[in-house]
């Protein structure tokens, strides 16, 4: 069966605000699965330890892809609002378990 909803190419446009989506966005994101992760590997300030090293080098690769998969969506409009939603919601899911762990 064929709709005749036709959806928008991928193209090159809107660029800079997808960019800026990933860049600003993105990086609260790699923020808030760092202190996820933390919470739940129960992490401490240990540089030794193999939790503390994981955590030390996951934010950079995570936000990186952030911002390439960033230019996956059709205009830059739906890049911020998709990416502010992950962040409310993985920082909803920080200070949950934030408040359930203390």
């Amino acid at each position: 069966m064929k709709t005749d909803v036709q959806q928008k190419p991928l193209d090159g446009s809107g660029w800079l605000g997808k960019v800026m989506a990933g860049l600003v966005l993105g990086a609260a994101l790699a923020c808030g699965l760092l202190g996820v992760l933390g919470l739940l590997f129960h992490a401490d300030a240990q540089f030794k330890t193999v939790t503390s090293q994981l955590l030390r080098w996951f934010p950079g690769p995570v936000w990186g892809l952030l911002v390439a998969f960033s230019f996956l969506f059709r205009s830059s409009r739906q890049a911020w609002l998709v990416l502010a939603l992950l962040n409310g919601s993985v920082w909803a899911l920080f200070f949950f378990l934030h408040a359930l762990m203390a």
